[in-house]
This record gives structure tokens, C-alpha cells and sequence, in this order.
């Protein structure tokens, strides 16, 4: 199998984010009342070759984000997250340079449903959509807009096939679920930046490729176990301390979505030591 990085725009956060806070406290208050951003930080997409066909692990964000109404024009939203795009860096056009279209596209597996990470779902209307069902759940909930999920913006025809974590143990995952026919291509649970935030293990010939999406930033936060949330909970404490051990156990490449490095780790097949 083949995985190509496609980077659709950039994204930054606040500081804490990165390097992490010592209390929620301290993590609310440097949300609210500080400017301490973090660097601008790419946004990845990753494409698969697989026999069973195109697998697109997120799609990216979208320059409508820049158009009135897109979304909100103040709140807690803008204080957590600012994203930049150009629209020939959406989707499309990075497909494009690695010589596919949209419509070459059969699966798509969202890591989570923020915008930066769901923004060009309206070109794949034709594909089958995973998403965790705990994370659709919590999106089409009363509490999904105030949790940075924004319902108004999907395509009208989205409705996607939940993941439920039925397959049994996947190392040190005590579920899983697998994605294809030949079974290396596994979703695990990987809550905490979001409620339903998963993973997928790409599993060649004895070594798994680990697309974390927004567990961590980087392999530095994953060693010193600092997950990607506004606020720190048990779970993201837990699903960090969990996805550590299993690629230490397991012969693993690490790549997220927001890591300057990922092209080159992946380029050189570097494993996580």
C-alpha cells in the first residue's frame, strides 16, 4: 500500500494547546483571555492505494470558510482555532497533483468531524463515509455548535456509515473496527479532542502506519503523553498514554495531521523509537 500527505491550508491554536498547562484552570483562562498563539501549523489529508480502492482518511478544510455566515462571527470558536486556506489548496487540487479526482475516490474515514478536518465533504457524495458514531452523535446533538461542530455546513445528502468498535482487540486497543476486506486497515477509539476522535492503523508487512488525526501534534507530544485538547479530561489522558504503548510495542510510523514533519517521517519510514 501507498499513503500520500496532501496538506489542505493551514490551522494555529493557542499556545497551551502545543506545549500543555498544568490545571484546566490555567488552560481556560490562557483560552479566554490570551493572544499566546501557537505557529501556523499544516492540515493534512491522507490518501491510501489499497486493492479495495482509494481510501481518503479526512478531507481537509475549504475556502468557504471565508464567506459571511460560514462561521460564527465571534464566541468561543475564535478564541480556540484560527484556519487560513487558498482555494487551490482544497481537496480537488491536491488530489490532482498525485494524478486522481474526487470521483476516484471509493471510502473516506474521518478522524473527527471539526471543520479543518470535514471541510470538503461536498465532493464525495458518491464514497462511503466512517465516522465514530459517538462523534456524530455529539455533533448532531444540542451541544454539537457549541463544540465547534457547525451542522448547517454539511452537505445536505451526509449521512455516514458509524463506526461502533465491534472487531475485537487491536493490541493494547480493547476495540476495533476493521475498514476493509482484508482487514489492515483498522479504526481504533482515540477520544479526546474530541468526544469521538479515532485513529487508523495501516497495517504492510510487518510495520503500521499510525494517522493519529489530532491525538497529538507531534511525536514529541506523544512521547511526553500531552494530547490535543482545550480542556484535559481523563480520556485524552488515557487514549495518549494507550496509543504510546502501542507503537512502542508495535513497529509503527507516527504521522498527525498538524506536524510539519509528517512528509518527511513518512518519506523515510521513520519508526517511532
Amino acid at each position: 500500500m501507498k499513503i500520500h500527505c496532501l496538506q489542505t491550508g493551514t490551522v494555529r491554536c493557542k499556545q497551551f494547546q502545543l506545549t500543555g498547562a498544568s490545571n484546566n484552570l490555567s488552560r481556560l483562562y490562557q483560552l479566554m483571555f490570551t493572544k499566546k498563539w501557537g505557529e501556523w501549523m499544516p492540515t493534512y489529508c491522507w490518501l491510501i492505494e489499497h486493492s479495495d480502492g482509494l481510501i481518503l482518511v479526512d478531507t481537509g478544510e475549504t475556502a468557504k470558510i471565508y464567506e459571511k455566515g460560514y462561521l460564527p462571527d465571534g464566541g468561543l470558536y475564535h478564541k480556540a482555532v484560527e484556519t487560513r486556506i487558498k482555494p487551490e489548496e482544497e481537496i480537488p487540487q491536491q488530489l490532482a497533483k498525485i494524478g486522481y479526482t474526487p470521483k476516484d475516490v471509493k471510502t473516506i474515514i474521518l478522524t473527527h468531524m471539526h471543520g479543518d478536518h470535514i471541510g470538503g465533504l461536498s465532493h464525495f457524495e458518491h464514497c462511503k463515509i466512517y465516522v465514530n458514531k459517538a462523534e456524530y452523535e455529539m455533533a448532531t446533538s444540542k451541544k454539537g455548535e457549541g463544540s465547534g461542530y457547525f451542522k448547517k455546513n454539511w452537505p445536505t445528502w451526509f449521512q455516514p456509515e458509524l463506526t461502533d468498535f465491534t472487531d475485537g482487540a487491536e493490541g493494547n486497543f480493547t476495540t476495533s473496527n476493521k475498514i476493509t476486506s482484508d482487514g489492515r486497515i483498522v479504526v481504533v477509539p482515540t477520544p479526546g479532542h474530541s468526544i469521538g476522535h479515532q485513529s487508523i492503523l495501516v497495517k504492510d508487512e510487518g510495520m503500521t502506519t499510525v494517522l493519529a488525526g489530532d491525538l497529538t501534534y507531534n511525536l514529541d507530544t506523544l512521547k511526553k503523553e500531552i494530547a490535543d485538547v482545550v480542556l484535559m479530561n481523563k480520556a485524552a489522558k488515557s487514549t495518549v498514554k494507550t496509543m504510546h504503548q502501542y507503537v512502542k510495542n508495535n513497529p509503527s510510523i507516527y504521522l498527525s495531521s498538524h506536524d510539519w514533519n509528517a512528509p518527511k517521517i513518512l518519506a523515510e519510514q521513520k519508526i517511532f523509537a
